[in-house]
């Protein structure tokens, strides 16, 4: 798809005069957005950056690590809802994925992989960002993980404040990316996410554990 992935905070460089306005507003954007995430989560350790030039698609994602083994670690972006999709559409919105403290067993940077990977066929393929939305089961996923499809829903489990954020007069909506198995990829598309949110209160493993049977 044509995405290019920018390690570590290295910023695209925008070299053209027409784009001081786009640079100027994404800014903006990103103080915003960032601002509040790290109100609630403090520092990021990192970022890495999604960019398709000709599309004007600049994603930055950023990781929270988790504060202690009880404390979630967050991947979240900024830049997703001012990206047009391939039907001319904003996103609208920006995602958040909450995983263990370890991340389930894997590392950051294979964590940013798969989301970047996730999110560049997000902004092709998906016609808007109404929720909830399956993304089916996927060789891309981490290996070690068994929920390899991805539930987008409504955010759950953090601060009100950050279920919509406004910048000026844009309301911006956070969504929560949660990776699911085929199996309740399944149960989700046949029977509603109240059926999976049943399904998982019966169980003893928790929502954001990738690792789960």
């Amino acid at each position: 798809m044509n995405y290019g992935v920018e390690q570590k905070g290295e910023v695209a460089a925008m070299s053209t005069e027409s784009s001081k306005e786009r640079e100027l507003s994404f800014d903006i954007r990103r103080t915003v957005i960032l601002g509040a995430f790290m109100k609630e989560w403090g520092m990021p350790e990192y970022r890495v950056i999604l960019t398709k030039p000709e599309r004007g698609a600049h994603v930055e994602i950023y990781y929270f690590p988790a504060i202690d083994n009880n404390d979630a670690a967050r991947f979240a972006t900024v830049g997703l809802s001012s990206t047009l999709r391939s039907n001319g559409q904003p996103a609208g919105t920006e995602w958040m994925m909450a995983l263990p403290h370890d991340l389930g067993g894997e590392s950051a940077d294979r964590i940013f992989s798969y989301v970047c990977d996730v999110l560049a066929h997000h902004i092709e393929a998906a016609p808007d960002s109404r929720t909830p939305r399956v993304m089916g089961e996927s060789e891309l996923a981490p290996a070690g993980w068994s929920a390899k499809a991805l539930l987008l829903d409504e955010l759950r489990g953090e601060s009100e404040e950050l279920e919509e954020i406004k910048i000026g007069n844009e309301v911006v909506q956070v969504i929560w990316a949660v990776p699911v198995t085929g199996q309740e990829a399944a149960l989700i598309l046949q029977e509603g996410v109240e059926a999976f949110d049943s399904y998982m209160a019966g169980i003893e493993y928790s929502i954001i554990d990738p690792r789960r049977p």
